[in-house]
């Protein structure tokens, strides 16, 4: 009896839990984006290990966005692969290729995030991986969203490429549920969710909460680490951004 009295509380709770975060969902409002005048300078940083395979489209992508060429860089850093990621990214002239060769770091990844944007010069990072394809309008977005908001960190969404078959249907059905509730949470100021695969944040502010010192010594944690560290600073900048 007390199993069962447990279990239909703790059903309501879910439901409830649920109800509030698809409530929060419906006041989050798309950012339309306006296409208006791009003054942004924007530095694209991607740690890659052994991405042979993917960093090639994910940079002729970035090779096809509307926002100014002149005004974007794309800076690959080079964790330590064993394969032909770096002879791939050599074939795209305009990427600025970053090698990283400091061993026995407790987090690869954030070293070599961190490296990439020792070497950046845009006012505004912004973090994908290797096997993400944004689409033609993803820096125009965010450099709009960033103009029109002035935040200091922006969390936006990603979603799963999947087959038609029931696992990965099932995955990406569970992985849009997270980012329903990273978009709650950050929109509605409870707490800090984001994902690396698509993130942005000032270059000034990663400096002024000294970048991932702290929290270097943690395998993983390059976004929602560094997202929590700007959110004990300067909680009310850090936005989320609605958009397809």
């Amino acid at each position: 009896m007390i199993l069962i009295v447990t279990s239909i509380l703790l059903f309501l709770l879910y439901s409830l839990l649920m109800l509030y975060y698809f409530f929060g969902w419906k006041k989050i409002t798309p950012f339309e984006h306006n296409y208006q005048t791009p003054a942004t300078r924007l530095s694209i940083i991607i740690a890659a290990r052994n991405e042979e395979e993917t960093i090639g489209p994910l940079l002729s992508a970035l090779n096809n966005q509307t926002y100014p060429q002149e005004l974007f860089e794309v800076i690959v850093v080079d964790d330590h692969s064993t394969d032909r990621t770096a002879d791939v990214v050599k074939q795209f002239e305009k990427v600025k290729l970053v090698t990283l060769n400091e061993p026995g770091q407790n987090s690869y990844k954030k070293k070599a995030i961190e490296t990439g944007i020792r070497h950046a010069t845009g006012d505004l990072i912004i973090t994908t991986d290797a096997d993400c394809l944004p689409g033609k309008d993803w820096l125009s977005t965010l450099a709009s969203f960033y103009q029109i908001n002035e935040p200091v960190f922006i969390a936006a969404p990603v979603v799963f490429h999947h087959q038609n078959n029931v696992l990965e249907i099932f995955q990406a059905l569970d992985f849009l549920t997270l980012q329903g509730i990273t978009a709650v949470s950050v929109h509605s100021k409870l707490f800090g969710m984001s994902n690396g695969a698509n993130m942005a944040y000032s270059r000034k502010t990663f400096y002024e909460v000294g970048g991932f010192s702290g929290v270097d010594k943690i395998a993983s944690g390059d976004d929602m680490l560094l997202m929590n560290k700007i959110w004990e600073k300067e909680k009310q900048k850090i936005n989320y951004l609605l958009s397809k």
